[in-house]
Order: C-alpha cells, then structure tokens, then sequence
C-alpha cells in the first residue's frame, strides 16, 4: 500500500524483482534504486533490502535461496551491484527487435536482460536468466526445451493465448506428443519443468507479453543448458 515499506533479506545469491504495479524506492547497501511499473531490478548476496511504496505497488519476486538451502550453504560474496534496468527502455529494444529484418522468422522475439558483469553467460545474475518477450497477434512459437527450469509470469495478453507443455516430439511433424495446455492470463504465472518440450501460441487479435525467468545462468556457466529447437531459431 501507498506508504507501506517491506524489508527483504533473503539467503540468496541473487534477487530479481519485476515491478508489476506502482512506483517507490528501494534503500540497500547505502544505494537507492528509483521503481516504478515496468522496471526490473536485482539485488546480490547479502543483501538487507528497504522497500518503499510511494503508491500501491506489486513486486513480482524470484531469488535462488532454494538451491542454497538445498546445498545447505550460505551466500557469502556479492557478485555484482544493486541494478536497475528501466521498464522503457527495455520496451523500445523489444521494439527494436520486433522492427528488425526477419523477425517473424525467429523462435523467440524477445529482449534478454544481461548484466555487463556476467558477458560470459549473457544473463541478469550469474545464477538468473531473464526475458521481456513478445508473441504477436497470430503467431505460434514453435516447440524447444532446455534443462533449465522456467517460471514464467504473463506480464499482459487477452484470452486466446496458451503455452503447450510435453515431455515428447515427433520427429515427422515436429509437434509435441499428447501435449498440456496452459493458458495465460495477466498476472498469471506457471512453471516449465526442466527437459519440458514447450510452444507458444496467440490466437487473439492482440500481442502478449511474457516474462521467462530461468536459473539458466548457472546453467549455461556449467554447460548443461542443452537448448534445443524444433523448427526456426
């Protein structure tokens, strides 16, 4: 709520915050990093963060504590800087790409978010991966799976939208065997397990915008991602 502040101190590596809603401030390390709807930011290890609404605000929240507790570690050592990337600016690159020769050919039409820090793995944390996508109005975007696992927020779409989930392909047609359907709803989000063939497909009249994150960065930096597509990339 507006007023309202929130303090985060998780046991992570890595913290990703997407601002679904509102505008406000965030107070960490001696840093203030400005928010509002749109913008994404990340916060390292060690972090004890200060969250402050100067209007009701929504965050959409992702760290990797899971891994750490499963290690039975603790983070120790900031890999990079509080980071903020701007909501616009990310819309015009996505534009940008949208606009650029051959786009429609492309299995993804998306902007990755990358951390100058970490131009080995191109992704937003060494751990994180993110993605501001887009499927355009009519388009399917074909089948590919990868062994990292995907929680996937549905930034904005109308009803008609849905992802195709399956564990097999045939080989002939290239479409997924016997395939889940999962529809996509503003501000819904749904996971794809890891392995999981996976398509996207708009069957409204309007574009929808999604928002993979993925722990592919840990994932690419151990060779294990095994990206695979079906038809174009």
């Amino acid at each position: 709520m507006a007023g309202d502040e929130i303090t985060t101190k998780p046991n992570a590596t890595s913290e990703l915050y997407y601002v679904i809603s509102g505008e406000g401030h965030t107070e960490v390390g001696g840093e203030r990093l400005d928010w509002r709807a749109g913008d994404f930011f990340t916060l390292p290890a060690k972090s004890v963060s200060r969250h402050f609404a100067r209007q009701d605000a929504t965050f959409y929240y992702v760290h990797d504590n899971p891994i750490l507790s499963y290690l039975g570690v603790t983070a120790a050592e900031p890999r990079f800087r509080p980071t903020l990337f701007a909501g616009d600016v990310v819309r015009e690159e996505l534009r940008k790409v949208m606009s650029a020769p051959g786009a429609t050919n492309k299995n993804r039409v998306s902007v990755l978010l990358n951390n100058a820090a970490f131009d080995q793995t191109l992704t937003i944390t060494h751990t994180l991966w993110a993605m501001f996508g887009i499927v355009s109005a009519g388009e399917v975007q074909y089948p590919h799976s990868h062994k990292s696992v995907a929680l996937d927020f549905v930034v904005d779409c109308k009803p008609g939208v849905y992802t195709l989930l399956g564990e097999h392909i045939d080989r002939k047609t290239k479409q997924i065997i016997d395939p889940i359907r999962v529809d996509w709803e503003p501000g819904k989000a749904f996971v794809t397990p890891p392995g999981m063939w996976h398509s996207h497909h708009n069957e409204s009249n309007e574009p929808a915008y999604i928002l993979p994150v993925q722990d592919a960065g840990l994932q690419t930096y151990l060779r294990t991602l095994d990206i695979q597509f079906t038809f174009r990339v």
